[in-house]
């Protein structure tokens, strides 16, 4: 026997398994004026939530970038900063909730409440107090560093003590002379020399460390010691050669996105829009390309149709009283850049599927 022929045996049996009036449930807002005591459930209807893992990289040049290529031969440094954002993964989950489009109500009668406990243990209805485990939904941040990137910019100070020589003028026997008068003065280097001095001490840093890997030259140092000098000589190199080339920062931050889905039919909507200078942004702020969230029309069984006709024939003319459930179908879902596929999954979708019935106090374990 096939899974479907299986699938449809169990149902109808569970269906068939008893025809006794104990109590009445009917979708909520149908009258029913001569019973007053209720409770309520409802259908479970999935929520897809979609996290995505954004990258974001930051570029910030070098205060010498225009002289990376005077001083350190260095070609095709940029001098602007830039910012740019890449989707790096998706992970998709999905939740039931109650849905409040599909309450109903179940009128008790001596015997009590039917299967109603083990329908809503296994999941098929929810009490409409049930307390959902959602997602937090997040909205995108700005990631940049605020913190000072260039701290050690030179090994020399920015200012100098220069002595300049004046001339006077002074009466010296009847006769004006011209007097050197010398005074010490504060200058400010400009950003060049700074850049020549950096440049400078980038090479004697090569050369001291050349010293130390050339086997001719003797020096005290070995072993640990020496792999802890020309590592720090190595970091002291980068430091001072990103004074020039400038300095790169990657930061990973995710946000979680959520969606209904409503049409059998299959549907298409605007999950979120991404921009490669501003990073994720929402369906509404059109700075940004939407990426696509869509579903294809679901699979139903073959032959559910007539079925689940039969059986409901059968509970009207045998006045069964039942259960309302939703039996969810599979359908493919898929996240879409344009043309680019980004994600897809097969997922099972309780609004997507069929409205069944059980008897109230169908067979157990």
């Amino acid at each position: 026997m096939t899974s479907k022929k299986l699938f449809f045996a169990l149902v109808t049996a569970a269906f068939f398994g008893c025809n006794s009036k104990t109590i009445q449930v009917e979708p909520l807002g149908k009258p029913n004026d001569d019973k007053k005591v209720a409770i309520y459930y409802t259908l479970p209807r999935t929520v897809v939530y979609v996290r995505v893992a954004c990258t974001q990289n930051e570029y910030i040049p070098g205060p010498y970038a225009d002289y990376a290529k005077k001083f350190l031969g260095i070609d095709g440094v940029s001098n602007t900063e830039k910012v740019e954002y890449s989707i790096s993964k998706i992970d998709i989950e999905t939740h039931s909730e109650t849905d409040p489009n599909a309450i109903f109500a179940v009128y008790p009668s001596g015997k009590g409440y039917g299967n109603y406990l083990k329908l809503s243990a296994d999941g098929l209805i929810l009490p409409v107090n049930q307390t959902i485990d959602s997602k937090a939904i997040t909205l995108s941040h700005d990631l940049k560093c605020d913190e000072v990137v260039f701290k050690d910019l030179s090994v020399n100070p920015f200012i100098a003590e220069e002595t300049a020589t004046f001339y006077g003028r002074t009466l010296r026997d009847s006769v004006y002379v011209r007097v050197p008068i010398q005074r010490s003065m504060t200058v400010e280097r400009n950003l060049e020399e700074k850049a020549k001095e950096a440049a400078d001490f980038i090479f004697s840093i090569r050369k001291k460390r050349l010293d130390f890997l050339t086997p001719d030259i003797d020096h005290p140092f070995a072993g640990d010691a020496l792999q802890l000098i020309l590592k720090e000589l190595q970091r002291l190199e980068d430091e001072y050669l990103a004074l020039f080339i400038g300095k790169r920062f990657t930061h990973a931050f995710s946000q979680t996105f959520s969606f209904i889905p409503s049409n059998a039919e299959g549907e298409s909507a605007i999950l979120f829009r991404f921009s490669e200078s501003k990073g994720l942004l929402t369906p509404t702020d059109l700075s940004g390309r939407p990426i696509l969230i869509e579903f294809d029309q679901p699979e139903y069984p073959e032959n559910f149709d007539a079925v689940k006709s039969d059986m409901e024939s059968f509970a009207v003319k045998t006045k069964l009283d039942r259960f309302y459930y939703r039996i969810p179908v599979i359908t493919n879902m898929r996240i879409l850049d344009g043309k680019q596929l980004l994600v897809e999954k097969r997922l099972s979708v309780f609004q997507y599927g069929l409205l069944a019935q059980l008897p109230v106090n169908f067979p157990g374990k």
